[in-house]
């Protein structure tokens, strides 16, 4: 019967130095993974896809990935595809339509809460910058100058659609 007791005992804080031991270890590959990666959620529009995963850190802005960046307008950063890259042209026609590689849209005059919004320049994209656009509408995107080309080194990394 002590024998018994003693097994107990000894199950009991195994399997309790076990638990701590599993626990520290998921902490430490929980900070691990978010020190290097964040799960976004897209809560608007201008993006079909809803569930980003960032890499933090991943500068590189190819045309066609997307990025996320932080803007002086919003609180929460932005998410947006990259159409424009160092060399490309930014063109405003006649009509107002800007155009980088394919045709981006015709830009609003102000935003949903009135405040007015501006047009990009025409003009070659630098190095170490991108356009950045989304298919929505009202995207807030670059083609305002309120967001305007983004630096690729400013941006937070590739944001990588999940679904």
């Amino acid at each position: 019967m002590i024998f018994l007791s003693f097994l107990k005992e000894m199950w009991t804080k195994r399997f309790f130095c076990q638990a701590c031991l599993l626990g520290i270890s998921l902490i430490v590959l929980f900070e691990g993974i978010t020190h290097f990666t964040t799960l976004t959620l897209n809560q608007s529009d201008s993006l079909p896809q809803k569930v980003f995963l960032i890499l933090k850190g991943n500068n590189e802005a190819k045309r066609g990935s997307y990025v996320s960046f932080k803007n002086a307008w919003f609180k929460a950063p932005l998410i947006k595809e990259v159409i424009g890259v160092a060399g490309d042209k930014v063109i405003t026609d006649e009509a107002g339509q800007i155009w980088v590689a394919r045709k981006v849209g015709k830009p609003l005059s102000q935003s949903k809460d009135g405040k007015a919004l501006h047009p990009i320049q025409s003009g070659i994209i630098p190095n170490n910058h991108v356009f950045v656009h989304a298919p929505h509408p009202r995207s807030f995107d670059s083609k305002y100058q309120e967001v305007g080309l983004v630096p690729t080194d400013q941006t937070l990394g590739q944001a990588v659609p999940l679904f």
